[in-house]
């Protein structure tokens, strides 16, 4: 059985099989060059036995020269002379034998000795020398390995960034060394078919042709000779060609790694892991070479490390559960815990070789998270949808931008703290929460945190805002030489991107326009902001050598967008940009708002951009009253007029009838008052009592309060004439909504429901079945067979209905 090839995918493996059949192809070398020595010292013999022959055969010659074979008579037949001369014949074709021996015997070391020991020691030798430094680079490579995994999590994030810089270092020599040796096997192998034989075949051809063995034999080597030499011709013709692509292809591989753990189609993974093993007082990690089968769920491990070489067991289960370790209980970092469905009473910890391998060891076994993660720590794609309540989080943490830290140095350039940006999206993205969130204290979130947040929640999206299917697209019209036929191109581009897509992208880019219209104080020019957002917005979705090169691309489409974000985005109206509430009503449905008698019972949206003081508890209000009295935000009353006015199509009407209502639970809300603002304006909603309970609201009768809504989702509060004194004690009662129990509803807006317990309808749609929900603020209803929660303020009661008090 003949040598397994060496694929250069092997080299990124290196997995025991690889090694095996690398020490299988030295041993082959080992062999040859024994047997060259051999044929050398063989060879030296034959000369010496040739000489040895040569003068034995010129002695023969001499005896037949001297040979005289006499015939009976005094005549001889030509075949006589010539059976009597044939000796003298046979003495010369000794002779020139002989003298074609010498000549053979002058060249033979220049003609054979010195190439074959020229390839034993060139080649071999080279192959030698290539595998001590393969040895070498592996054994830095496994010490390199182990010192970066044996760091500890408390290292701070300078040394371990400087430890992964060393290791992938060592990494990279430990690949190049192993797929230079390998072409350098294959290199040696394929010239023992070609310089080595074709020696050989010149010491025969020559020893033939000293030999005279006859026409017919030299006939016959002749065509031996010419047939392998043409064969010959085409293995030298075949290995030149072969050994520039083998070169072209360990190019390639040097410069666009593949993950190794997935190059066996056998195993949807493999690959080392380490596997801690406790012991007595102590815990050791032992390399172990890894399979995965996820049809049969086989889990394999072979204990091996590449300097010790050797196979001695294998351990194959069936595996029942893989979970992430938390770094918290543990001191090392990328662990993960196995159990087997044989062995459940044992859990088996590894430790993967990088946070990239550990993720797809848990995508390969179908990994789960810890059932019960500490508090403060969420996942990194939590929330990170491109979905209303995406939008919500952006539009707020752009206005909290917009509101403090417009003139911050380094604004998106600065990362804030981990933990703090962490507990912003937990806090953001959760329902429950959400309302207690106030990004305008400045106490409580930093602008570098709020920053940090958003362009988390960019890069973290399932797909990038401008999409893979753009991405090459994007990435060509930034290499065009004609800066219009840029900018023309990319706008085409943008009109492609899906509608969700479109307005996040708008809404992003108008917002990087307003900063850097302050890059005098802040220093955050176009083209700072297109290094902060670029990877961001058009993300590869492999990571390659080519897309890193992309990248400074990429910074350029984000520096067009945001230099020509008024003629790209011209079809987004002045709302849109402006981030709206939720878009407009349209002209005919505000219309008819105005239109209602004032007879009809309808609810009176008023905005509050915070929860009222008995929906959170008393530390957040007691910190959002600290806000209103000690916080000067730079956010004047022109910004807020126009942001306002923007938001809610402001014109004579009150801003209630101007906007489609939000649903009443919000994603996410922001604290916006100040006492101190004048009242009046259409900005401002004035809160008078007109309650027979005048005694309960006579504090806050005649007070002024203003309310901003800068996203969709704010929580609409109904004002009634009937609202009953709850809470006097409180800074202002929560307005109560007339609640209506009649059996049937008309939709007055498109709405989708968020979950399966809402239920989602079009505008002039009939809802039968209408009752109150225990939910504040939502009515449950029947539609096309489905029950399901209705928001209270995107419907209005038919005739049949009625509310009671």
């Amino acid at each position: 059985m003949g040598l397994l090839p060496l694929e250069f995918t092997d080299c990124l493996t290196d997995s025991p099989y690889f090694r095996d059949n690398l020490h299988a192809h030295e041993g082959e070398l080992d062999r040859t060059s024994q047997a060259i020595k051999g044929i050398i010292k063989e060879v030296k013999d034959l000369f010496v036995a040739a000489k040895s022959l040569s003068r034995a055969q010129r002695n023969l010659a001499t005896t037949f020269a001297n040979f005289k074979l006499e015939c009976i008579g005094s005549s001889q037949t030509d075949d006589e002379i010539v059976i009597a001369g044939s000796l003298k014949e046979f003495a010369r074709l000794l002779n020139s034998i002989e003298d074609e021996r010498d000549r053979m015997l002058e060249n033979a070391h220049n003609l054979f000795i010195a190439p074959i020991e020229k390839f034993r020691k060139d080649h071999i030798g080279e192959a030698k020398e290539r595998k001590k430094k393969f040895d070498k680079e592996t054994a830095k490579y496994c010490q390199s390995l182990e010192r970066y995994l044996n760091l500890s999590t408390k290292k701070g994030d300078g040394q371990l960034k400087e430890a992964f810089a060393v290791f992938e270092l060592e990494k990279r020599h430990f690949f190049k060394a192993s797929l230079e040796y390998v072409l350098l096997l294959q290199k040696v192998q394929e010239r023992k078919k070609t310089e080595f034989v074709e020696t050989i075949l010149r010491f025969m051809y020559g020893w033939l042709t000293f030999y005279h063995q006859g026409h017919e034999v030299a006939k016959e080597f002749n065509s031996f000779n010419t047939d392998l030499q043409v064969r010959l011709q085409k293995t030298r013709e075949n290995f030149e060609a072969t050994h520039s692509e083998a070169e072209q292809l360990m190019v390639k591989m040097l410069e666009k790694p593949q993950d190794s753990g997935s190059l066996n189609k056998m195993y949807t993974r493999q690959g080392y892991l380490f596997l801690m093993e406790k012991k007595h007082l102590t815990t050791i990690w032992n390399k172990h070479y890894c399979q995965y089968q996820k049809e049969s769920r086989k889990f394999t491990m072979i204990p091996y490390s590449q300097t010790v070489g050797k196979i001695t067991t294998t351990d194959t289960f069936c595996l029942k559960e893989c979970i992430r370790r938390m770094n918290d209980t543990i001191d090392k970092r990328f662990c993960f815990d196995l159990t087997a469905v044989e062995r459940p009473a044992i859990i088996y910890t590894f430790q993967a070789l990088c946070e990239e391998d550990l993720k797809q060891w848990l995508n390969a076994m179908d990994g789960k998270e810890p059932s019960s993660a500490p508090p403060g720590r969420v996942a990194k794609q939590e929330g990170c949808e491109l979905d209303e309540a995406g939008f919500t989080f952006v539009k707020n943490c752009i206005d909290a931008i917009e509101a403090r830290g417009l003139e911050d140095q380094g604004l998106y350039r600065i990362v804030g703290v981990s933990s703090k940006v962490t507990k912003l999206t937990q806090l953001a993205f959760d329902s429950r929460k959400v309302e207690c969130l106030n990004l305008l204290d400045p106490g409580e979130w930093e602008v570098k945190t709020i920053t940090s947040a958003l362009k988390n929640y960019l890069r973290n999206l399932p797909e990038p805002l401008m999409t893979f299917r753009l991405h090459t697209s994007f990435i060509t019209a930034a290499k065009q030489e004609n800066k219009v036929q840029r900018v023309s191109t990319i706008e085409a581009l943008v009109g492609q991107l899906p509608k969700e897509n479109y307005r996040m992208l708008s809404l992003l880019i108008h917002h990087l326009h307003r900063v850097s219209q302050y890059a005098n104080t802040n220093l955050m020019t176009v083209s700072n902001l297109g290094v902060c957002f670029g990877p961001t917005l058009l993300r590869p979705e492999e990571e390659t050598v080519a897309a890193i090169m992309d990248i400074k691309f990429c910074n350029v489409v984000v520096e067009i967008l945001i230099g020509n974000c008024d003629k790209i985005f011209k079809s987004v109206t002045k709302n849109d940009s402006k981030h709206s509430v939720g878009g407009t009503v349209p002209e005919d449905t505000r219309d008819s708002q105005r239109e209602r008698p004032a007879s009809r019972e309808y609810a009176s949206p008023a905005y509050y951009t915070h929860p009222p003081a008995n929906d959170c508890p008393p530390s957040y209000v007691a910190s959002l009253e600290h806000v209103q009295r000690t916080c000067a935000l730079p956010y004047t009353m022109d910004m807020a007029q126009k942001r306002l006015g923007a938001q809610l199509g402001q014109s004579s009407s009150p801003p209630a009838v101007q906007s489609v209502p939000a649903k009443t639970v919000p994603r996410m809300a922001l604290a916006m008052y100040n006492p101190s603002w004048p009242g009046g304006g259409g900005d401002y909603a004035h809160v008078n009592s007109n309650s027979s309970s005048t005694e309960s609201l006579s504090s806050r009768s005649n007070s002024t309060y203003s309310h901003r809504s800068p996203v969709p989702g704010v929580r609409e509060l109904h004002s009634s004439s009937s609202v009953p004194d709850t809470n006097k004690s409180s800074q202002y009662s929560r307005p109560v909504s007339t609640h209506h129990n009649g059996k049937r509803v008309r939709t007055l807006y498109a709405c989708v429901g968020e979950n399966n317990s809402e239920l989602s309808f079009e505008p002039n749609q009939i809802i039968h079945d209408v009752r109150l929900s225990r939910e504040r603020g939502w009515l449950e209803g029947r539609l096309n067979g489905r029950c399901g929660l209705i928001p209270e303020n995107y419907v209005e009661f038919l005739p049949d209905g009625s509310s009671p008090l």
